[in-house]
């Protein structure tokens, strides 16, 4: 492993008073100007391989490049710290869920591979609880495995009870802390972590028994505390989304600058190459004392290193700067490695042999067997079956089960729907395995959650089985869900083909009311208005889709793991379909 980080000393020699306090006497002479550049990333999501074949716009002519790696953002990492003097390297949080290194090696890999970028420090994200308590202490022990990298992790507002979560056997600080103070260039930083709180208490899996503090009230009390201490140049390490950290810096004092995540928010001059770009990077508000904070987030899935510049006059902010740098390779077009904003850099050669001896192990452990299939689980996209699908009259297994493992995925949801064109495949009877799965749900779709009442989903469902129905549609728009039954008549004039839709509830199955605002699981693709589900496009234009960044099939394997036998299921969303013939 590497050595490098000022951060870390000044850390080891106030480790004994983190908590109660590493207090100087002021100083009565100015300081000195002073620059500090933070190394970041967030929202790696276990994407540790490239991102093969990136769309990419440079002046009209398209490009498909491969975009970062973990082995790039190590090379990355490297370059700005032997560039600049003053350095911390950051990570704001979701390291782990999203892809079979994952799901594999339960956060090993990840942890692994992180440790030879060798992070000052790391805040919790939500989905580092979608194991539990004990799945984010197994993640945590990995990441402190090397005894030459000391990775801080941060996260002041996340309450496990003590002597009952395996995070806190003895005290509430056993396995992170609210914040750390490093010693860089002479120059004192306080840094604060923080999680998004309803979010990860709502939409992941945390034990029952542990709570979130509000962000910004633990945020000032925490201030508070260092500046009590004498620490005057303040940062925090958040996961909260951008807007939320833009809310903050303006609510809180004495806080001079913000590296955040969860939001999978791009950052810089990337519009004019087609990609999704929010702001500037940095972006610069002003915080309660009518100071400068800069703000620095930096995408997502291991594609953008951020190097954000802070340069302090005394105690006070005087300018934000820096770069993002989204990652290709060194073999990418001149056109793309000449443009501003793209870096070229070639894999670490360390993490690259890591990272090739985790994918060789991944491999293997695709074929480990998760659960049995009772019997065959035939595949029908849409209406019932015949008995050349394998089942007379029923409606597809395949979808039911999947839908039914969607739900369960998430339990803040009321029901799950699901295309007909999403599942690919029949699960025969016997072992099933990983690879199967991904079989099954082959495509890149995430989870997401809308926010959605009775009335739009119905809507939503006519929409879908038109253009199912339609001459230049397909049959994979059909719906299938979990928790949710209907009647279809495709016979009937469109808008008019849905009726006695009904939604599972603790008490039984119960009508779906029009005016009542429902929680949604279903997939990214359709979240986007795809498959003719238009609706669902305009609902996330207007802020009510939530992506979990979960991996469909990745959601799939857990069901099936607790599961562990999967049988033919008794209960379809679709109760009867008439077709236009009957």
């Amino acid at each position: 492993m590497r050595q490098h980080g000022l951060g870390k000393l000044g850390t080891l020699a106030c480790a004994g008073l983190l908590l109660v306090g590493c207090a100087q006497a002021p100083s009565e002479a100015p300081s000195a100007a002073f620059e500090l550049t933070v190394a970041h990333v967030n929202d790696h999501h276990s994407n540790l391989l490239p991102r093969q074949a990136t769309k990419i716009n440079v002046l009209g002519q398209d490009y498909e490049v491969e975009t970062g790696g973990f082995a790039r953002v190590v090379s990355q990492v490297d370059a700005i710290r032997a560039a600049n003097t003053n350095v911390l390297a950051l990570h704001a949080g979701d390291a782990i869920t999203g892809t079979l290194f994952y799901t594999i090696f339960n956060g090993e890999a990840d942890a692994a591979l992180m440790n030879e970028v060798c992070f000052d420090a790391f805040a919790l994200g939500n989905h580092e609880f979608d194991n539990g308590d004990a799945g984010l202490k197994h993640f945590l022990d990995s990441l402190a495995l090397t005894q030459d990298c000391r990775t801080e992790v941060l996260a002041a507002n996340v309450e496990p009870e003590v002597g009952v979560s395996p995070l806190t056997p003895k005290t509430r600080w056993d396995s992170f802390k609210p914040y750390t103070i490093f010693n860089v260039g002479g120059e004192k930083i306080g840094l604060i972590g923080l999680d998004i709180a309803v979010k990860t208490k709502n939409s992941s899996q945390p034990d029952a028994t542990t709570m979130f503090a509000d962000e910004l009230e633990t945020a000032k009390y925490y201030i508070a505390e260092l500046q009590n201490q004498g620490i005057h140049k303040i940062g925090l390490l958040t996961h909260i989304q951008y807007k939320n950290d833009l809310r903050l810096a303006e609510a809180l004092p004495a806080v001079d600058f913000i590296v955040g995540g969860d939001s999978h928010t791009l950052l810089g001059d990337y519009a004019a190459y087609g990609l999704p770009t929010v702001g500037p990077y940095p972006m610069r508000v002003t915080n309660a004392d009518g100071a400068p904070v800069c703000v620095a987030h930096a995408w997502q899935y291991s594609q953008v290193v951020g190097e954000l510049k802070v340069s302090f006059a005394g105690d006070e902010v005087a300018s934000c700067g820096g770069e993002a740098h989204l990652l290709v390779g060194t073999d990418a077009p001149a056109a793309v490695t000449e443009s501003l904003g793209f870096t070229a850099v070639a894999k670490d050669p360390a993490a690259q042999k890591l990272l090739e001896t985790y994918q060789e192990s991944l491999d293997e452990l695709t074929q480990t067997t998760i659960a049995t299939v009772d019997e065959r689980l035939c595949m029908k996209r849409m209406g019932p079956m015949t008995i050349a699908d394998c089942g007379l009259g029923r409606q597809s297994d395949v979808h039911a089960v999947v839908a039914a493992a969607f739900l369960a995925s998430a339990p803040q949801a009321d029901f799950a729907l699901q295309n007909g064109g999403g599942v690919r495949t029949d699960l025969n009877a016997g072992a099933l395995t990983i690879a199967d799965a991904y079989r099954l749900l082959p495509f890149a779709n995430t989870l997401v959650e809308v926010q959605i009442s009775g009335a739009e989903v119905k809507t939503v469902l006519e929409q879908a089985v038109e253009y199912a129905l339609s001459d230049s549609g397909s049959d994979g728009a059909y719906p299938h869900g979990a928790g949710i039954r209907f009647n279809v008549d495709s016979s009937a004039a469109n808008g008019e083909r849905f009726s006695n839709l009904q939604v599972k509830t603790k008490t039984g199955w119960q009508p779906m009311q029009a005016e009542q605002t429902y929680t949604m699981i279903t997939n990214s693709f359709l979240a986007g208005g795809a498959d003719g589900w238009r609706l669902l496009g305009d609902l996330k234009q207007a802020g009510l889709v939530q992506d979990t960044y979960v991996n469909y099939a990745q959601s799939f394997v857990d069901w099936a793991r607790k599961t562990k036998t999967i049988k033919r299921p008794t209960e379809h969303s679709t109760q009867r379909y008439r077709t236009a013939d009957e």
